[in-house]
Parts: structure tokens; sequence; C-alpha cells
């Protein structure tokens, strides 16, 4: 039935005179949250179509547009591109912590799943002017890459995890993704960041490492901002019984010696889906 409008009668007398809030539980609810979100979003994609078109009109309406300008355009236009992607994530994320359907496991062939978070996001990592390498699957004794999932939720975690490696790279970079059968689990690992100097690689693991073990910072302390992407992504992972680590690869190792002390790292995330049954959520 179609909620009525409370006339001031309605209302406890505590409420009327200023006593304890006793507004229905439903207005607090996570749905008046999504529905905040929802419009806000709206709201916000509304504004940037405006601004597109009127980026258009202008450059419709000049009939050269010097170098510079034409750049600055194409600047634009790039940046509300990526702004309105950022918004639909930020959407999909809300809708996703919300969602309160119990999980829908299902055996979930993590190759196929990779795959198709990678096509997904092709056109945003090239608008980013990022490269998307093939998928490289390793799996040493011929095991499948067959895990349980849930499988309302193993889909968008690839995709969020992928979004936020895109955003990391710089232009003209990379993101690799590499899938590994391992006898317990399937690992999903990901490129993170550019190649960086050892030292900032280093703060940039421990970093990632109290961030996925929800490590509390010493008193006076502060935790970095991560994006949004990766704070979906950890609680996703979270509620798929799997496990992220922060790792590192050597990459073009230099001129520092036969151990590459002073070379560069890439640092990569790792989710490992366990392949036993029955894993429910953190």
């Amino acid at each position: 039935m179609a909620d009525v409008p409370r006339t001031p009668d309605d209302f406890p007398a505590s409420s009327r005179d200023g006593g304890a809030c006793d507004a229905p539980l439903a207005v607090r609810s996570i749905g008046e949250v999504c529905a905040l979100i929802e419009q806000a979003a709206h709201d916000l994609r509304s504004s940037l179509n405006a601004i597109q078109s009127w980026s258009y009109v202008l450059d419709r309406s000049i009939e050269s547009l010097a170098a510079p300008a034409q750049r600055a355009l194409d600047g634009i236009r790039s940046g509300m591109q990526q702004q309105l992607a950022l918004i639909e994530e930020m959407e999909e994320g809300v809708q996703l912590l919300a969602d309160e359907r119990a999980s829908a496991w299902a055996q979930t062939d993590l190759r196929l799943a990779a795959e198709q978070a990678l096509g997904d996001k092709r056109a945003a990592a090239e608008a980013r002017g990022v490269m998307l390498a093939p998928l490289a699957c390793h799996s040493p004794d011929g095991a499948d890459f067959i895990v349980p999932g849930d499988s309302l939720r193993i889909e968008p975690l690839l995709r969020h995890l992928l979004v936020h490696c895109i955003w990391r790279a710089a232009a003209g970079g990379s993101v690799r993704v590499h899938l590994t059968a391992e006898a317990d689990s399937v690992k999903f690992r990901i490129t993170e960041s550019p190649p960086l100097e050892r030292t900032r690689g280093a703060t940039r693991l421990a970093t990632l490492t109290d961030f996925f073990g929800r490590r509390v910072p010493p008193e006076g302390g502060h935790s970095p901002r991560q994006s949004s992407a990766l704070l979906l992504t950890r609680r996703m992972v979270e509620l798929q019984g799997a496990t992220l680590a922060a790792e590192h690869e050597d990459c073009d190792a230099c001129d520092s010696g036969s151990d590459g002390a002073s070379g560069s790292v890439t640092v990569c995330i790792a989710v490992r889906f366990p392949r036993a049954a029955g894993v429910g959520p953190a």
C-alpha cells in the first residue's frame, strides 16, 4: 500500500513536543542511502552532459581552432567521460554493498569471468591510454580455474579491481592479469601500479598490506586514502571468502648490479579464491 502523509496528530506527543525522534525505521534504512546516491549520480551526470553538449557547440561554431584550444577541448571531453565512468562505478558500488540478497553460490570458471571483465573495461582503458594485456593463464599441473563463487558479486569484484588498476596506471602504461591454478586455490593477479623505485614500491606494498588486513594505524596516525573501487573490492573479496595480498615483481632491474637492489618493481594485487566448497563471507 502506498505511503500516506502523516499529520501532526499522528505523531507521538514526545515527537511533537521536541522529545526523542520516533521516525519510522524505514527512513533510516540503507534503501534511503541508495536512493540518495542514485539521485546524486543522476544530477551529476546531467551537469556533465550539459557541459559536454556546450563543448560540442563550441567546437562546431569555430571553423579552425588553434592547436592549444583543440587540445583543451579534447581534454575537457576526455575528463568528462572519465567522470561519468566514475559516477557509474560509484553508483554500482553502493548498490552492491546494499544488496541484501543471499549469496548465490555456484561453480565459477575464473578464466571466463576474467575474460569478461577485461572485455567490459577495455574501452575504459583505451580512453585512459592504458593497454590491457591479454589474460595469461598458468596451470603447471593441468588443473582448471573453477572455484565456488557468489555469482551475484564475483564478476563485479573483478571489474572494480580492474578499474582501480586502470586508474593507477600511467598513460601509455599497461595492466597485466594472470591466473594461476594452485592446489587449494586459484590466484588472480593484476598489475596495481607502474614500475616504482624500490623504496616507493616497498611503501606502497606496506600500505596495501595494512589496508587489506584492516590494520588500525598507530595512535595519532591515519590510513592513506584508497580508491572507491579498491574499497569495494576489499569487501567483495571478504564476502567471497577469498584473500587479498600485495605482491611485487621485479621490473626492468637496471644498472645496480646483479641483485637489482636499486631497480624498479611493479606492485601487484593478488586475490586467492579457495577451491573448497561452502566458503561463506568473512
